[in-house]
C-alpha cells in the first residue's frame, strides 16, 4: 500500500538529503587536501615544515569535525 507525504515532509526530506550529501563531498574535499599538505610537509624544505605541520594540523582538525 503507497503512503502519502505532505509536500512538507517531501520537502523537508529532499533537503536533508541535499545536505547530507553537500557535506560528505565536502569531507572528501578536506580529506583530499590533507593528503596534498601531507606530501607537501615531507617534501618542504626544513625552513617551511613548521607552516607545512600548522596546515595539516588545522586540516585534520575540520577533517574530524566534519565526520
Amino acid at each position: 500500500m503507497a503512503e502519502i507525504l505532505s509536500f512538507r515532509d517531501g520537502a523537508v526530506s529532499v533537503r536533508r538529503r541535499r545536505q547530507q550529501d553537500l557535506a560528505r563531498r565536502c569531507a572528501e574535499i578536506v580529506e583530499l587536501n590533507l593528503r596534498l599538505a601531507l606530501e607537501l610537509y615531507a617534501a618542504a624544505p626544513p625552513e617551511e615544515k613548521r607552516v607545512r605541520a600548522r596546515q595539516v594540523r588545522q586540516l585534520s582538525e575540520l577533517l574530524e569535525y566534519l565526520t
